[in-house]
């Protein structure tokens, strides 16, 4: 079996209500679909979703990668040759991850259905389903997230993460203060500040929520601030890094220089499941928990998320946002059938990972087209 064709297309499906968290305001999920076709006529589907406002390039310089120099690469390769599939998508790519996820996942995918088993089993087989999914709740008023939070919580979810803006630190507190006051204490509760707190507004906002039952506060430095994340770390909170972790020598750094408790770790952001498997391990090597992380992405890393916790010891015991539905309003999706809120409330805040073969999905390239941004 041999690769014969590879494509990706930019799209981008609008969000009903805008989604508004310390990086801005979006508007859509924008990400790069990839398709690739082997020569026994098995096709699989993958998604790079890069961060919103990536300095590094977005969906548009992901299609044109794929498109060039790594489809020319790739194609008449094996696709059960991954490890070596991905160093070559990394050179093509100076090293950028967001490139490698999409070809990663659409490889999983193939293998899944040319093998006739789903991609968990070939990652590390299950160590748990269902898994359970926390809420991400959207930057307003402290009263308005607390009405939100308050209902997710009765209608199934048991957690809930607060986003922050650093725009106030005083309406920072309030709004986790208010949240997790609102809440019983079966439901937990996690910060979400994407790095916008200076060292010295980080330590006073960890400071003041120190004294609630808080599970974790992700991020509240800058990605590459080691020294100012170990100085967050003696406050007492429990650190969970986020935008730190991109690359297998970021979660190296931060792990030896013991700059977090917990690692986030996002298939999108660090390259899809082969380099999510070595962060993983990372982790392992620690003693150091994980949570799956989803960023601003569709159904498909999605899928790939629940895969990946459903087949990895560290993530047990804690609840993530990446294998559950985006809790931003997306109007629809390029996929048959998506996940949806309604579905992860009535498991009692849980989701299940498919059993089909590959990912488990059919995607329907109509919606990518129809989507697409050309």
């Amino acid at each position: 079996m041999r690769i014969k064709e590879i494509q990706a297309v930019h799209v981008r499906v609008p969000l009903e209500v805008p989604y508004v968290y310390g990086r801005g305001a979006m508007t859509g999920f924008e990400s790069a679909i990839v398709r690739i076709v082997t020569d026994d006529g098995v096709t699989g589907y993958g998604e790079s979703a890069p961060l919103f406002l990536s300095p590094s390039g977005g969906p548009d310089l992901i299609t044109r990668l794929i498109n060039g120099p790594v489809a020319s690469d790739l194609i008449g390769r094996d696709p059960f040759d991954v490890e070596t599939i991905v160093g070559r998508v990394l050179h093509h790519a100076n090293g950028n991850v967001d490139v490698v996820a999409g070809i990663d996942l659409a490889l999983w995918d193939i293998l899944g259905k040319f093998l006739g088993q789903p991609v968990y089993k070939l990652i590390g087989g299950i160590c748990q389903d269902p898994i359970p999914v926390d809420y991400t709740l959207s930057t307003a008023e402290p009263e308005a997230m607390t009405d939100k939070a308050r209902k997710v919580c009765e209608n199934g979810f048991r957690g809930v993460v607060v986003k922050v803006t650093g725009e106030s630190l005083e309406k920072d507190v309030s709004r986790v203060r208010s949240v997790r006051e609102a809440l019983p204490s079966d439901c937990t509760v996690r910060v979400d500040c994407n790095g916008v707190f200076s060292r010295e507004k980080a330590i006073q906002f960890l400071k003041a929520i120190a004294q609630w039952d808080i599970e974790l506060v992700e991020q509240p430095l800058a990605g590459n601030d080691i020294d100012g994340l170990k100085q967050c770390r003696e406050i007492g909170v429990p650190i969970s890094l986020d935008e730190s972790l991109i690359t297998l020598g970021d979660a190296l750094n931060f792990v030896c220089n013991k700059a977090c408790d917990i690692l986030n770790i996002k298939i999108p952001r660090v390259g899809g499941l082969f380099l999510a498997k070595r962060m993983a391990a990372i982790a392992a090597s620690a003693g150091l928990p994980i949570i799956v992380g989803g960023r601003t992405a569709l159904e498909l890393s999605r899928c790939a998320s629940r895969h990946f916790a459903a087949s990895t010891a560290g993530t047990m015991g804690r609840k993530h946002e990446g294998p559950g539905p985006a809790s931003q309003t997306l109007s629809d999706d390029v996929v048959s059938k998506r996940t949806t809120i309604e579905m992860a409330e009535q498991a009692g805040g849980h989701v299940s990972v498919e059993r089909a073969p590959g990912l488990g999905l059919e995607v329907i390239w109509e919606k990518v087209e129809r989507y697409s941004l050309k």
